[in-house]
């Protein structure tokens, strides 16, 4: 795996964890201007990355 895919792969997992991390309160009425604000990193493709495991916890918490 090249540093660059292993670092992507991190910052996906700092996403699901900030959405781990909601409580159901939180969660319940999330929308993307709120992950906007979460999402700590200003340029792509880190942001995006980040977006993508935030997004995936947040539809996997839903479907539960």
């Amino acid at each position: 795996m090249s540093d660059t895919a292993f670092r992507l792969s991190r910052l996906y997992a700092e996403g699901w964890n900030v959405a781990n991390k909601l409580s159901s309160e939180e969660s319940s009425d999330f929308d993307a201007q709120k992950m906007a604000a979460l999402n700590p990193y200003p340029v792509d493709p880190e942001r995006a990355k980040w977006s993508e495991g935030f997004s995936a916890f947040m539809k996997k918490s839903m479907s539960a």
